[in-house]
C-alpha cells in the first residue's frame, strides 16, 4: 500500500460547471461506485432543495489521471479523452448525475430526469403526466436560447418571463461544495468510501463489496457480471445482490458472511478456491452464473429472472455449476427435481426460504462429490408432502406461486407442436424489456368491464390471464383475440362456451379456465418434481 498521504482541498462548483465537467469528460465515476438508482421524485426533491437554498451535502472527488474511454452518466454518453486531472466521484454520483441530466436535452426522454419548473407556482415539479403549459422543462430553463424559443411557442405565457428570470438567477447562483482529494492510491479511496457508507446513508452489501473488492485489472464489477450474464442468456439483468451471493456461495457455503476482507488471508484459508485472486473470482462467478442460468432455462423452464420464484435457487445452482462445470446428465436431471421440489415445498410452507435453509442447501454441495452433492440436496428436501396440488393464485407477479405457475404456462407455450420454434427466450426477454414486466404479457382472458363489483376477485385470478410472448400479436387487441381463438390448446384455454364466447357468463368462463389451467399446471409440476420415480445416482465408471 502506498504511504502517500491524501491532501484535501475544498472547492465549490456551480451547476453549469458540473455540467461542463461531465460534458468534457473530466468528471469520472469509479468502477466500484453504485449504479444510478434514484427515482424521478428523488431528482425533483434535489432540485427543490437547490431552489429553496437547502444544503445538499458535499461532493467527494479524487483528482488523478484517467484514460480515454466511453463514459456514461445517466442518459449521457461522452467520449472522454485521456486526462491527468480527472475528478473521480467517490461520493455524490447520484446528485451529480441528476443535476447534469436534468439540465441536458439529451435526457429529455428519460423518465428519471423528467423535471420542470412551474412558472405559475414558482416551484420544481415532475413533468411526468403533467399537462400544465406553464411548466418549463429544466433543460430549457438552463439554456436562454431554448427558453426564449419555449416562450415563442407558448405566447400566452409571456407574462411569466419575469418568473423564469428569477428561477434562472436562483439556480445560477447555487454553489455545490466539494472536497477534492489529491495523492494516495485506490486502496485508500476504497477505505474512505467504506467509512462514508458506515457513517452516512447505508449502501447495499453488494455496493460495499464492489467498493472494497471490485476487480480492478479487468474492470469487472458485480453490475458488469450481471450485464454479461444477461447478454449471454437473455435471462434479464440479475439483481447485484444475487451476483454477490453467488460469488460468496461459490467460495464458501456461508454466503451471509460479512463482505469486507473477502480476499484477506484469513478468508482464503476457508475458501473452496484458496489460491484464486480477485480477478479470477469475478470471472469464474460470471461463468458459473451463465451455466446455472442456462440450466434453469433449458431444464427447469424458468426463462427469466423475473419468473424465478426464489433467488436462493439460483445461488445454490450456481455453486453446483461452479464446482461441477460439466455434470453428468443423470445428475442434471436430479438437480432439476431438487429445484422444483424446493420451489413447490417452499410455496406450501414445508420449507423455509430464509438464509438458514439456504446455507444448509449450500453445505450439501461439496467439492469433489458431484453425485453425493445431488443426493444430499434431494434428501434435504424430504419426502413428498400431503398437499398434491398448487392452487391457481391471483395474477400478482410479486408472488412466488404466481411465478411458478407462469413458468408452467411458458413450458406449455414453448413445447406446443402448433407453435414450436416461433417464440424463444430471447423474444420473451425483449418483450419484458419493452413492456416493463412479465405482468404486461399476461393478457386478459375476460375483459374487466364484464365483471360486476362482487366478482372482481375472479377478474384478478391468474386463471383470467393468458401468457402471450408474441410481439406481433401484442400490438393489436383484435389480433390478441384472434390469436387466442386459434391457439386455445397452447394457451391453456377451454373450448368456447356457446356460439359466442362474448355472451357467456364471465365467472363461468374464468371457472372453466381455472379448471383446465390447474390441471395442466399441476401436471407440469408433477413432471418436474418426479416424486413417483426413483432418484438413484448415475453409475460411476472407474
Amino acid at each position: 500500500m502506498s504511504s502517500e498521504a491524501m491532501q484535501p482541498k475544498h472547492e465549490t462548483f456551480r451547476l453549469s460547471e458540473l455540467r461542463d465537467l461531465v460534458a468534457t469528460g473530466r468528471i469520472r465515476i469509479p468502477d466500484f461506485q453504485r449504479s444510478f438508482r434514484w427515482t424521478n421524485q428523488d431528482v425533483v426533491a434535489l432540485f427543490d432543495s437547490l431552489h429553496q437554498g437547502y444544503p445538499i451535502g458535499n461532493l467527494l472527488m479524487w483528482k488523478r489521471e484517467a484514460p480515454a474511454q466511453r463514459v456514461t452518466v445517466g442518459s449521457i454518453d461522452i467520449d472522454a479523452p485521456q486526462r491527468s486531472d480527472a475528478l473521480w466521484l467517490v461520493d455524490g454520483q447520484q446528485r451529480v448525475t441528476s443535476i447534469v441530466n436534468a439540465m441536458d436535452a439529451r435526457s429529455e426522454r428519460d423518465r428519471r430526469f423528467a423535471v420542470g419548473f412551474d412558472l405559475e407556482n414558482a416551484c420544481v415539479v415532475s413533468t411526468l403526466g403533467r399537462r400544465s403549459r406553464a411548466v418549463m422543462p429544466l433543460f430549457r430553463l438552463f439554456d436562454f436560447e431554448s427558453a426564449w424559443q419555449w416562450f415563442e411557442e407558448n405566447p400566452e405565457l409571456q407574462a411569466l418571463r419575469g418568473r423564469y428570470q428569477e428561477a434562472f438567477n436562483i439556480f445560477n447562483a447555487v454553489s455545490v461544495p466539494a472536497t477534492v482529494m489529491e495523492g494516495g492510491d485506490e486502496e485508500k479511496l476504497r477505505v474512505i468510501f467504506d467509512r462514508i457508507n458506515q457513517s452516512g446513508k447505508k449502501l447495499k452489501s453488494s455496493e460495499v463489496f464492489d467498493a472494497l473488492n471490485s476487480s480492478v485489472s479487468d474492470g469487472r464489477t458485480l453490475g458488469s457480471i450481471a450485464d454479461a450474464v444477461a447478454r449471454a442468456t437473455n435471462f434479464g439483468v440479475l439483481p447485484q445482490g444475487y451476483v454477490l451471493n453467488a460469488l460468496k456461495a461459490r467460495r464458501h457455503p456461508d454466503y451471509t458472511r460479512d463482505v469486507r476482507s473477502e480476499f484477506g488471508d484469513e478468508r482464503r484459508h476457508t475458501s473452496d478456491f484458496p489460491e484464486e485472486d480477485l480477478d479470477a473470482a469475478y470471472a469464474e462467478t460470471e461463468q458459473a452464473l451463465v451455466r446455472a442460468v442456462r440450466f434453469l432455462q433449458e431444464a427447469c423452464f424458468i426463462p427469466h429472472v423475473t419468473l424465478l420464484p426464489y433467488g436462493a435457487i439460483l445461488v445454490v445452482v450456481s455453486r453446483f455449476f461452479a464446482l461441477f462445470p460439466e455434470p453428468k446428465r443423470r445428475n442434471k436431471e436430479l438437480l432439476k427435481r431438487w429445484v422444483w421440489r424446493t420451489i413447490i415445498k417452499t410455496i406450501e410452507g414445508a420449507i423455509s426460504s430464509g438464509n438458514v435453509q439456504t446455507r444448509s442447501f449450500l453445505k450439501n454441495v461439496r467439492r469433489g462429490d458431484e453425485s453425493g452433492s445431488v443426493q444430499s440436496l434431494l434428501e434435504s428436501v424430504g419426502e413428498q408432502g400431503s398437499s398434491k396440488r398448487v392452487a391457481i393464485p391471483n395474477a400478482r407477479m410479486n408472488r412466488s406461486d404466481t411465478k411458478a405457475c407462469v413458468c408452467a404456462m411458458w413450458s406449455c407455450y414453448v413445447r406446443s407442436e402448433e407453435y414450436a420454434g416461433k417464440t424463444s427466450i430471447a423474444v420473451l426477454d425483449s418483450l419484458v424489456d419493452e413492456y416493463g414486466s412479465v405482468a404486461e404479457l399476461l393478457v386478459e382472458y375476460v375483459e374487466r368491464r364484464r365483471f360486476d363489483g362482487e366478482d372482481g376477485g375472479r377478474y384478478s385470478s391468474l386463471a383470467n390471464r393468458v401468457l402471450l410472448a408474441n410481439e406481433e400479436t401484442l400490438q393489436d387487441e383484435d389480433m390478441v383475440r384472434a390469436f387466442m381463438e386459434d391457439h386455445r390448446d397452447m394457451l391453456l384455454l377451454p373450448e368456447a362456451v356457446e356460439d359466442c364466447e362474448s355472451s357467456a357468463d364471465p365467472v363461468e368462463l374464468v371457472d372453466r379456465r381455472e379448471e383446465l389451467l390447474s390441471a395442466r399446471v399441476n401436471e407440469f409440476f408433477e413432471l418436474m418434481m418426479a416424486w413417483d420415480y426413483v432418484s438413484f445416482a448415475p453409475v460411476e465408471l472407474t
